[in-house]
């Protein structure tokens, strides 16, 4: 496979614990099908509830004129989108599902959903505990996986909580106490 920016043969490397492919010259970034959620996930496992899929229908509102460039894998024309409301831009192919990144896009979108968890207020935190506790009974990635997406947000709630209402703390600590898996 070749850079996607400046067809320099990639080389396959160790990111974040998932094997990717990365330009030496330009040090672009190739992640087939899910590599860019592991990545994430693996960087800062309170990021791991966030999940902006690029290939779903919602992402197709984020879609911005295309850079023209061509998958590294399948040689076909990637599409163009805003990774969720971050303004980074990422390459995605439909055809293979793969995510093509500029060299300081990642770190990009690790800092922006940081942001994003930072200025969740506990009323949001809340509410997206309860979709993350509904999820567990869908299962959708796993119950093992939609768990600990739940007690990843309870915990972020916990501490945003306990500097929004720090009486409020002795509350949650009961939920903890009456929940054995926790």
């Amino acid at each position: 496979m070749n850079c996607a920016e400046c067809q320099t043969p990639l080389q396959s490397t160790d990111f974040k614990g998932i094997v990717i492919y990365e330009c030496s010259k330009c040090q672009g970034r190739w992640f087939a099908r899910d590599e860019l959620k592991k990545a994430k996930d693996h960087t800062d496992e309170d990021l791991s509830w966030i999940d902006f899929d690029p290939f779903s229908d919602e992402a197709d509102k984020y879609t911005v004129q295309s850079e023209h460039k061509e998958c590294p894998k399948c040689l076909v024309p990637m599409a163009s989108l805003t990774y969720e409301k971050s303004r980074v831009i990422i390459d995605r192919c439909m055809n293979c599902h793969g995510i093509w990144l500029h060299r300081d896009e990642f770190p990009k979108i690790i800092k922006y959903l940081g942001k994003l968890i930072t200025n969740e207020s506990s009323a949001e935190l809340a509410r997206e505990s309860l979709k993350q506790f509904l999820k567990i009974t869908k299962g959708e990635k796993g119950i093992s996986s939609e768990i600990k997406d739940f007690l990843t947000i309870l915990k972020l709630l916990r501490r945003r909580i306990s500097v929004e209402h720090p009486d409020m703390i002795k509350t949650v600590d009961k939920i903890y106490e009456y929940l054995p898996f926790l």
